[in-house]
C-alpha cells in the first residue's frame, strides 16, 4: 500500500454502535491500522442492524456494519477477565489510540482505563465516546439518537408550529460526533508528535449536538437578547433573513428539487429562470415586502412552472441563472450521478460472506497523498490469528487454549 496521512498510526477500536466505529472508520480511511475489537459473545451491537440482503438477519451482512467497519481489522477479546486484560495491555503497548465506547468507568472497572493505559504508554491517546461525557449528573444515562438530538437542544426548532418536534433524518447525532471525535483525535495525535504526552478525550454526544452549527445559528435570539426561539413553518426558517417565496422544496415534472435562493439580489435571476422576465418591473413585487407579501401568489407562478419541467431541466435553468438548486435524487440515482462518476466516490468492495457491494468513499481528496478505503469490514475474530501471532507472539495452541476459556 503506498504512503497514507496515518501509515505507521495503529489504532485499538473498542467501540460499538456508530459514533466510535465511524471515528475509527475515518482514522482507517486516512491510513491508520484500525484493529476492530469485539466481545466474543458480545459483538459490535451494529451487527444486528440492517439492512440486510434479502431481509435475512446475518451477524456478518449487515449494512451499517460493513459500512462503519471497511478498512479495519478485526480481533475478538474479553478484556474483563484477567488474560483477556493483560492481552489488552499488551497490545495498547503497541497502539498510538484506543477508541471506547463504554459506560464512563467501564474502562477503569477493568483496569484497563487511560491511567492503566499511560502505565505501559505515556503517550497514548484514549478516545471515549459517550452519550453525556464522562463528568456530570447525567453521564450514566441511556440514549437512543432520538433523546440525545432532543437532550442536545435542538429538537424544539424542528417540524410544523402545530405538531410534535421531531428529529432531523438518520443518525446526525452518531455521525456528527464520530466525526468531532476524528478531528479531536487528529489534534491530539499532532500534540504527541510536538510534545510526546497522550491526552484522554472525553467525546460527549450530547454536547457534539448542542454544539452543532445549525444550531447555534438557530439559538441567536436568545443569545442575543433573550427571546425564545419558536418553530416556524420550514420554509421560514429556512429563508431566514432571506425573500420565503422560492425557498424550500417543490414538486416537479419527474419529482422535487430544492432551492435556496439568497436573498433579493437574486430576485431577477429566479424570474429570468421561469421565462418571466416580466415579473421583474412588475410593481406588485416590487420590494423584498412587496414579495414576501404576495408569498402565495409567487409560489403558484413559480409552481406553475416547475409543473412542467423536469428535475434535470430546472437544475441546468437554476444554473444558468447561478441560483442555488438541485433535483432532490432517489437513493439508486446517487449511483449514477455523473458528479460522483467522475470522481470515482463510490467504492466497490467485496466481502466473502456479503459479496461485492458498493461503498461510500471519501468526501475529499489530498493532492499528493492517496486516501481510499480498499478492504471490506471484517469477519468477527477475523483476524485473531494474524495479531495475537504478530503483536504477542501468540502461537495456533495458545489462542486455541484462550479460546476454549472464551478470552477470544
Amino acid at each position: 500500500m503506498p504512503y497514507q496521512t496515518l501509515t505507521n498510526i495503529r489504532v485499538i477500536d473498542a467501540s460499538t454502535g456508530i459514533a466510535g466505529p465511524y471515528c475509527g472508520k475515518m482514522l482507517a480511511d486516512y491510513g491508520a491500522e484500525v484493529i476492530k475489537l469485539e466481545l466474543p459473545d458480545s459483538p459490535d451491537m451494529s451487527r444486528d442492524v440492517g439492512a440486510f440482503p434479502d431481509g435475512v438477519r446475518h451477524p456478518e451482512k449487515s449494512a451499517l456494519f460493513l459500512h462503519l467497519n471497511a478498512g479495519k481489522k478485526g480481533i475478538t477479546l474479553d478484556p474483563s477477565t484477567p488474560d483477556g486484560r493483560r492481552i489488552f495491555m499488551q497490545i495498547a503497548a503497541q497502539a498510538d489510540v484506543v477508541i471506547e465506547s463504554y459506560r464512563p468507568g467501564q474502562m477503569a472497572d477493568w483496569r484497563i482505563g487511560y491511567h492503566d493505559l499511560r502505565g505501559v504508554r505515556d503517550d497514548i491517546v484514549m478516545t471515549s465516546v459517550t452519550p453525556y461525557g464522562q463528568s456530570g449528573p447525567h453521564k450514566d444515562y441511556e440514549y437512543t439518537e432520538l433523546t440525545i438530538f432532543a437532550a442536545g437542544g435542538g429538537m424544539h426548532r424542528e417540524g410544523l408550529p402545530e405538531r410534535e418536534p421531531l428529529r432531523y433524518g438518520a443518525e446526525i447525532a452518531q455521525y456528527f460526533s464520530g466525526t468531532t471525535a476524528a478531528a479531536a483525535t487528529m489534534i491530539a495525535l499532532f500534540g504527541v508528535a510536538m510534545n510526546g504526552e497522550g491526552e484522554w478525550l472525553d467525546i460527549s454526544i450530547q454536547e457534539c449536538m448542542a454544539g452543532h452549527p445549525h444550531q447555534i445559528g438557530r439559538r441567536t435570539p436568545w443569545i442575543y437578547g433573550g427571546e425564545p426561539d419558536p418553530r416556524k413553518p420550514p420554509r421560514l426558517a429556512a429563508a431566514g433573513m432571506r425573500e420565503p417565496y422560492a425557498v424550500g422544496t417543490f414538486r416537479c415534472k419527474d419529482g422535487y428539487v430544492s432551492f435556496l435562493p439568497l436573498g433579493s439580489r437574486m430576485w431577477p435571476q429566479l424570474a429570468r429562470m421561469i421565462d418571466r422576465a416580466d415579473l421583474i418591473g412588475d410593481a406588485r413585487f416590487a420590494t423584498p415586502d412587496d414579495r414576501t407579501k404576495r408569498r402565495e401568489e409567487l409560489e403558484a407562478i413559480f409552481q406553475a412552472w416547475f409543473n412542467e419541467h423536469t428535475r434535470m431541466e430546472i437544475f441546468a435553468a437554476g444554473q444558468r441563472e447561478m441560483l442555488p438548486c438541485a433535483p432532490i435524487m432517489e437513493t439508486h440515482e446517487a449511483f449514477d450521478n455523473p458528479q460522483f462518476r467522475e470522481r470515482d466516490y463510490f467504492v466497490d468492495l467485496m466481502h466473502p460472506d456479503a459479496g461485492e457491494l458498493t461503498y461510500t468513499g471519501l468526501p475529499f481528496r489530498l493532492s499528493d497523498t492517496p486516501v481510499s478505503t480498499n478492504t471490506p469490514a471484517p469477519r468477527l475474530g477475523q483476524h485473531n490469528a494474524e495479531i495475537y501471532d504478530d503483536l504477542l507472539d501468540i502461537d495456533a495452541p495458545l489462542l486455541a487454549e484462550l479460546r476454549a476459556k472464551g478470552v477470544v
